[in-house]
């Protein structure tokens, strides 16, 4: 005697109003999603921090206290700030886009990290600059270059990903 047969039950029943073969955020984009949004969160968490144990005028005030001021401490923090801001922004556009399945994100994003590029590259040889004795010179250019062109090859690889990437070309072109 035999057992009887179970009637076989697809692996995933599709989403309701979404086409059967409609491409899922996955692989590298998935990482550089999730990515995103520690790179958005994180500073926020931070600013919230602040607030909730200083009070809103207790956090305003010792935010524009430590950037306030022409000493050399104050720059410093001001130009470290300068490509975090610009990071805080392209995460939180990948977030939104990203959730938007916008096609329009094929073309701003590699361009917001080009941008993070050139104001990374621009504050570190300015914080280089504020702190040497004699200011920037060819060390500092030797020293820094390294990690300058590995983030350009970083940036280089996310623009070649998104701009002849299988997944996110099917992804934002719905």
């Amino acid at each position: 005697m035999t057992a009887p047969s179970t009637p076989q039950v697809p692996l995933r029943s599709p989403t309701p109003g979404k086409p059967e073969g409609a491409p899922r955020l996955g692989g590298a984009l998935a990482f550089l999603f999730w990515c995103a949004c520690g790179i958005a969160a994180l500073p926020l968490a931070g600013l919230f921090t602040l607030i909730s144990a200083l009070g809103l005028t207790g956090a305003r005030s010792a935010l524009f206290d430590s950037f306030a001021g022409a000493g050399v401490a104050q720059q410093v923090l001001r130009l470290g700030l300068m490509p975090q801001v610009v990071l805080f922004c392209w995460a939180v556009a990948m977030v939104v886009l990203t959730v938007a399945r916008a096609r329009i994100a094929l073309l701003v994003l590699p361009w917001v990290l080009v941008l993070w590029l050139a104001t990374t590259g621009y504050s570190q040889f300015a914080i280089r600059d504020a702190i040497a004795p004699d200011g920037a010179d060819l060390g500092a250019f030797a020293a820094l270059m390294p990690g300058l062109l590995a983030q350009a090859a970083g940036v280089a690889a996310f623009f070649g990903y998104f701009r002849e990437g299988t997944r996110p070309q099917s992804f934002y072109r719905r």
